[in-house]
């Protein structure tokens, strides 16, 4: 009975580049921010300000049957990002006019809102990186909702099988 028989795990092998998950994920993802930059770049914003402001327009788009304000740490938490650099690109972003902070439930909190401004950002370039996204990812072809539910898996998210709703 060999060790992966046995439940072991297989003995180390030296790969290549070209042979590790987490080197072709890193290669892959250096690829994948290139575009997303240059997408970006029109509009003056890093990915960090854009993804902290799409999560923004997301949950301020979700209905509640009590609207609660969206903190800091609710919005750091839905977009996956580490909370004190969601603080600093949050100012940025309030600097430049996409957001508006106010003074939440407690003294600790500040509830967020996207302005005028920043809902136009986010709507001109949303349909961008959609379509960046699709082309990036077309040589999965049928295969591409498998590897966002690998990689959501991966990140610790629930796998969710095909494609959002589209408003």
């Amino acid at each position: 009975m060999s060790n992966v028989d046995a439940g072991e795990p297989a003995p180390f092998r030296r790969r290549g580049p070209g042979d590790s998950p987490g080197i072709l994920l890193w290669r892959t993802a250096n690829a994948w921010q290139r575009a997303v930059r240059g997408a970006l770049r029109s509009q003056e914003l890093t990915q960090a300000q854009y993804v902290l402001l799409l999560g923004l327009a997301d949950l301020e788009g979700r209905p509640a049957a009590v609207p609660a304000a969206i903190t800091q740490q609710a919005l750091a938490r839905h977009c996956g990002v580490d909370a004190t650099m969601a603080s600093q690109v949050l100012r940025q972003l309030e600097q430049a006019g996409h957001l508006r902070r106010a003074p939440g439930r407690d003294a600790r909190s500040r509830a967020l809102y996207l302005t005028d401004r920043g809902r136009r950002t986010v709507d001109a370039v949303a349909p961008r990186i959609s379509e960046l996204d699709a082309a990036f990812f077309a040589a999965l072809g049928d295969n591409a909702d498998m590897f966002k539910a690998a990689l959501q898996v991966l990140i610790g998210l629930p796998p969710r099988l095909g494609s959002p709703r589209q408003p």
